[in-house]
């Protein structure tokens, strides 16, 4: 009798620490090595590029269940670059992204659909300039290990999609800069 009250809280123990390991794992934004590109057609000459560096965020990852996944990101409107400090400024006006009454963009998935075990597309609300709309991520997840520099976990993606500026209320100069909007993100995070 003892044995086998002995032999069900061990099984009971490892079900349990079984299934700790399987629920997601919080991963915190590498600030260093995360970025959102844009690029954008302008008169139809070159597809002009611009980047965000100011990106925070967390991604709740279970690598066997993409689903049980979540992502919270904010990216800082005032971390634009363009390569030309008179085009940035006039960028964050209330022409374009009105970064000084909005000045961050958010994401916060609302849910993952797993495509391969190395993609899925993630659905969420995209918050810009005061305007929420439906965004869906293509995503791939190339590398979790342990970082050879830090020694520490880190999980690597990247997602595109494409957004109409119009939609988040950006339509100035609509002859010389395209609607649509390729979004380029690659982000790495940190394990807690």
């Amino acid at each position: 009798m003892r044995r086998s009250i002995a032999l069900l809280a061990l099984v009971l123990g490892l079900a349990r620490a079984a299934g700790a390991q399987d629920a997601p794992v919080r991963w915190r934004f590498d600030p260093v090595h995360c970025q959102v590109l844009f690029f954008a057609d302008h008169l139809g000459f070159s597809r002009q590029m611009g980047r965000f560096t100011g990106v925070t965020g967390s991604i709740d990852f279970d690598p066997d269940d993409w689903t049980a996944g979540r992502v919270e990101a904010t990216i800082d409107v005032d971390s634009l670059w363009l390569g030309d400090a008179a085009w940035e400024k006039k960028m964050r006006s209330d022409d374009f992204f009105d970064a000084g009454r909005f000045p961050a963009a958010r994401f916060t998935s609302q849910r993952i659909e797993p495509t391969s075990e190395s993609t899925a597309r993630v659905h969420g609300l995209l918050e810009l300039r005061g305007v929420a709309r439906p965004v869906v991520l293509e995503v791939t997840r190339n590398r979790v290990g342990r970082n050879t520099f830090n020694l520490k976990q880190t999980a690597g993606f990247s997602a595109r999609t494409t957004l109409s500026r119009r939609a988040f209320g950006i339509s100035r100069l609509p002859a010389a800069i395209a609607d649509d909007v390729e979004i380029v993100l690659e982000i790495e995070a940190i394990r807690e």
